[in-house]
């Protein structure tokens, strides 16, 4: 471990109390995407304490600062998510959620402080910095639409040549990293289809009229069976049912029936497939059944695709800052983050952090009872400062690739 790394470490444990008690303050008041106001004020009043006083709005409730290195350079990004889960946070922690119905169940206040701490290790070693740092604090991870579209139509990473992100993992233990090189994540659509019939009719005489929710199951059994049959199996793609509705009374069948989910796959040729086969699937049905079947698809986001370059760097940084154990390998997801929408116009990198180190912090992503080791949150940030001080100083993707052990970009000092 190098000097510089040491010292971003021993100032981060410093601070390690407060941000445990930051993150413990935004858990206790989640709020859902596009309605982050608490948890932006409580983040600025933070910053603001600690001399950040040029905070800039984007997209609603989030907002950004730049930290500018005391020596010439590009602009790179780092970005955190600050969105809860319509979900009830169910530990019986002093910390849990205080508001009914919703809590942070994904990690997304891990993050956020996250991002807080490495703002402050980069603003006390602005000499270290060749360039700027921009830290993103963005709304609205969790929802449809979602937050980063709107920061880039804002111009908020026009001058931007790579972006850096993380994402708790209840899956790794602490203290161990996970990256893959290209598509880290899958893409994201939902889709919802209604099928409308011109009137009730009677249970015991379905030949009379027509029957939704006996057409509809046909449109959802399709689209079940595309999934290896349609698509190569060895192209990872899932489509899910989440919703359905139809009808209130036991001897009617109803004149409208509507079901939707999502689309997830990692590929993005597979992923206009699937959404044409659907929309064909589900209007052939239709005819043939003499009823009116719409498919409805929604944009969700593609695949985060990892940045070679980037994620090269970050792998053997980690390996020659803390070792080679402490990066694991892990299987492909096929869950989805909007971070994508980044990856797709700049190069990036986003990484997965190991937060568990007991049952109570191994739930996964999404539980009830998730929760995250809080002690992960001083190291993460000390290794992301010094990964964006590096980025900046060898200038990575300026850099010609090599396959040297004392390559430029990682060497020690």
């Amino acid at each position: 471990m190098d000097e510089l790394h040491k010292k971003l470490r021993s100032h981060a444990y410093a601070n390690e109390e407060e941000l445990i008690g930051l993150r413990r303050t935004l858990h206790q008041h989640p709020e859902p995407g596009w309605s982050e106001f608490q948890t932006s004020q409580t983040l600025r009043t933070r910053l603001a304490e600690n001399g950040f006083s040029s905070l800039k709005a984007t997209a609603g409730t989030g907002f950004y600062l730049d930290i500018q290195g005391e020596h010439p350079g590009p602009a790179i990004a780092y970005c955190a998510d600050m969105d809860a889960l319509p979900i009830q946070d169910r530990k019986e922690k002093t910390y849990a959620s205080k508001r009914t119905g919703f809590g942070h169940l994904c990690g997304h206040d891990a993050h956020s402080t996250v991002a807080y701490g490495v703002a402050r290790l980069l603003h006390r070693h602005r000499h270290e910095l060749h360039g700027t740092v921009r830290i993103i604090w963005q709304p609205a991870e969790e929802v449809t639409p979602s937050g980063a579209p709107l920061i880039l139509k804002e111009g908020v990473l026009d001058d931007i040549e790579a972006i850096y992100g993380i994402h708790c993992d209840p899956t790794l233990p602490s203290g161990c990293y996970s990256i893959r090189p290209g598509a880290e994540t899958g893409s994201f659509d939902t889709f919802e289809v209604t099928v409308d019939a011109p009137s009730t009719s009677h249970s015991a005489r379905p030949y009379e009229g027509k029957d939704t929710i006996w057409i509809a199951n046909q449109i959802i059994q399709h689209f079940y069976q595309m999934i290896g049959r349609v698509t190569d199996v060895r192209k990872p793609a899932v489509i899910s049912i989440c919703t359905f509705h139809a009808g209130d009374a036991l001897n009617v069948i109803p004149h409208h029936a509507s079901f939707g989910g999502t689309i997830r796959t990692m590929n993005e040729q597979l992923r206009q497939q699937l959404r044409e086969y659907m929309t064909d699937i589900t209007r052939e049905i239709g005819r043939i059944n003499g009823v009116e079947a719409r498919i409805r698809l929604g944009g969700g986001s593609p695949s985060v695709i990892n940045n070679f370059q980037l994620y090269r760097f970050m792998r053997r940084l980690i390996g020659l800052q803390l070792g080679d154990e402490k990066f694991l390998d892990r299987e492909q997801s096929i869950g989805a983050e909007d971070f994508a929408f980044y990856t797709e116009r700049l190069p990036g990198l986003y990484m997965r952090v190991g937060t568990a180190h007991s049952p109570e912090t191994s739930h996964p992503l999404h539980h009830s009872f998730f929760d995250v080791d809080e002690r992960v949150f001083a190291p993460v940030s000390a290794l992301m400062a010094y990964a964006l001080i590096r980025h900046l100083r060898d200038r990575v993707l300026h850099t010609k690739p090599s396959l040297s052990s004392a390559e430029p970009l990682l060497s020690e000092q």
